[in-house]
């Protein structure tokens, strides 16, 4: 079930955190200014007519093992005073919200209290610790979590922000050279340490980190579609009342190998990506996307880097962003927009309260939406029905069958859940129906074991 966005507003009202931070004025800049930044990613999957698709809740990175999370919760402090995760599957989720991190800028030592809420969605992970978070988990027998019984969710963190120019806290976890994770802390902000827990009950220890970073699972449809037609030509509609500073399409092919992408400027509300008077449809054609050279995705970055930048991000938040995401952007098959989400939009979705008030908050969160072209549709169909029609391992067509599969679904493994429930939604083919069936059923299975393991 799709949920439009102005249905969610409403439920703004429950926290009272309705609005943002106000901005400093440009003749009254503090001596020592307090800034927050923020970037992040909204991820949907959608078919080629646009229609946004189920089966967002899997993980495409492994996060770090000291990263909390109510799906599979890891063994901690919290969990020998029986405080526990939700060790169950989700179902019906539309939306990632993912890898939204928070930096702070201070020149000096301060305290500060950050609540976060996620509308329409439930925060699934976060850290450092916090033991100030809703709704409650529920019973790890209870089955499958309808997410659509969520209305919202947050959480909140108690922190004392220490400048860069301090040694780095005895705290912060280590993680492998190379670790995604380690990204993020490339940048030149204060060094976060949760305050030891004082108030009779609370519970956890005192962890710190370059960032506040959490993750959620929506149910959820922003207002923008992208699709693709037969002959590889891309779609994209602003279907907002807030003007879309940047769209960029990208397809990826040969796992990076080869690439293309073009660059949309200021979509106003209503506005479809190409729009003109010989190209009423809006279509942005593939092969007029700007490819990328023998050397790979450099001028794909540069370009994205210059986005980021211009929504107010520093350099190093901007490089630390893309450096995050490169694999899943620039070295995963598929066709994608990535596009700059209102801020507007944000601060309804995300509302974020931090006490002090800062002098300034910059929030650049980004879309993804991934569409499943219908070349790549065709392909699983005819893999999945040679799969079904090979009758059983022992037949002399299955290895065979099984490797056709395999190539198929080499990339972008993430959105295989997405892509069967397409196959199973639209195909006229029987047996690729079947086929895709049963693996959906063997995902199930194999999600509902992940979280009694969690037990």
């Amino acid at each position: 079930m799709r949920h439009p966005l102005r249905a969610l507003l409403p439920l703004l009202a429950l926290a009272g955190l309705a609005t943002p931070a106000p901005r400093a004025g440009a003749g009254d800049a503090p001596a020592d200014p307090f800034v927050v930044h923020e970037w992040g990613t909204f991820t949907s999957v959608a078919g080629a007519d646009g229609v946004g698709l189920e089966g967002l809740h899997h993980e495409e990175e492994a996060l770090p093992a000291f990263v909390y999370d109510r799906v599979k919760i890891r063994a901690c402090p919290l969990r020998a005073q029986g405080w526990k995760g939700l060790e169950r599957a989700a179902n019906h989720v539309t939306q990632k919200m993912e890898t939204p991190v928070l930096y702070f800028h201070t020149k000096t030592a301060r305290r500060a209290r950050v609540r976060v809420d996620f509308v329409g969605g439930l925060i699934s992970q976060w850290f450092p610790v916090t033991d100030t978070f809703g709704p409650p988990d529920g019973e790890a027998g209870a089955g499958r979590l309808d997410l659509r019984t969520v209305p919202r969710s947050f959480l909140a963190w108690d922190v004392d922000l220490l400048p860069r120019t301090e040694p780095r806290p005895a705290e912060v976890p280590e993680v492998e050279a190379g670790d995604p994770w380690a990204f993020a802390r490339d940048v030149d902000a204060a060094w976060v340490r949760t305050r030891p827990r004082e108030a009779p009950g609370r519970l956890g220890p005192v962890e710190a980190e370059h960032f506040l970073f959490y993750r959620g699972l929506g149910t959820f449809t922003l207002p923008f579609t992208a699709t693709a037609d037969a002959a590889g030509r891309l779609a994209f509609v602003n279907g907002s009342a807030h003007r879309v500073a940047r769209a960029v399409a990208i397809e990826v092919e040969g796992g990076g190998t080869r690439g293309r992408h073009a660059v949309v400027c200021d979509l106003a509300p209503g506005a479809s990506a190409g729009t003109s008077a010989s190209n009423a449809r809006g279509l942005l054609d593939h092969r007029a996307f700007e490819a990328w050279p023998a050397g790979g995705s450099e001028g794909m970055r540069g370009d994205l880097l210059k986005v980021l930048v211009g929504q107010g991000l520093r350099e190093d938040e901007a490089r630390a962003m893309i450096a995050t995401w490169s694999r899943s952007w620039f070295a995963t098959d598929g066709l994608r927009v990535l596009y700059v989400v209102p801020r507007p939009l944000v601060d309804d979705l995300l509302p974020l309260r931090i006490d002090p008030t800062p002098d300034r908050v910059v929030r650049v969160l980004l879309g993804r939406a991934e569409v499943l072209a219908p070349a790549r549709i065709d392909a699983l169909v005819a893999a999945l029905a040679a799969l079904q029609a090979a009758s059983g391992p022992a037949s002399p067509d299955a290895p065979a069958a099984a490797a056709a599969l395999d190539r198929v679904l080499a990339v972008g493994d993430r959105f295989l859940e997405p892509a069967l429930r397409r196959v199973v939604a639209t195909t006229s083919d029987a047996a690729a129906r079947a086929a895709a069936s049963g693996l959906l059923g063997r995902l199930e299975a194999e999600d509902d074991a992940r979280a009694r393991e969690a037990r």
